[in-house]
């Protein structure tokens, strides 16, 4: 009995795991890809204007397009490490590298996701300040 009990804490716990995961994927996502939006809405309402000086924001939106990029390379750096997984259960031989490789990717790629997208407002704020 209780080993069935721990069994399905150990089930739930993984499943709230991966939920939370791609939670905090979209999270990455949303935050770049609106803050790119957002700023491409900025420049096109400054462009409407006659009199108004353009502000250079091509570093910023470089940050918040490369943090969506390394946020859907961190998504496939988690598909890789669930399929490593998958492929590991029942086997006993040793792999010449498991699934924590792919799963150190994962989270490599989702923290530089987070860091572009901080050093992108970061760099905005300063254009922002500067104009």
């Amino acid at each position: 009995m209780a080993e069935n009990i721990t069994q399905e804490h150990w089930l739930e716990t993984y499943k709230s795991l991966i939920t939370l995961s791609l939670e905090a994927f979209r999270f990455s996502a949303l935050a770049n890809g609106g803050a790119a939006v957002a700023l491409l809405a900025y420049l096109g309402n400054l462009a409407g204007r006659p009199n108004m000086a353009m502000v250079d924001m091509s570093c910023p939106m470089m940050a918040y397009l490369s943090g969506l990029v390394l946020c859907g390379v961190s998504v496939l750096f988690g598909y890789l490490t669930q399929l490593k997984l998958l492929n590991e259960i029942g086997k006993t031989e040793k792999f010449f590298f498991g699934h924590s490789c792919y799963l150190l990717m994962a989270l490599g790629m989702y923290i530089a996701s987070l860091t572009a997208f901080g050093y992108g407002s970061y760099l905005a704020v300063l254009r922002f300040a500067n104009s």
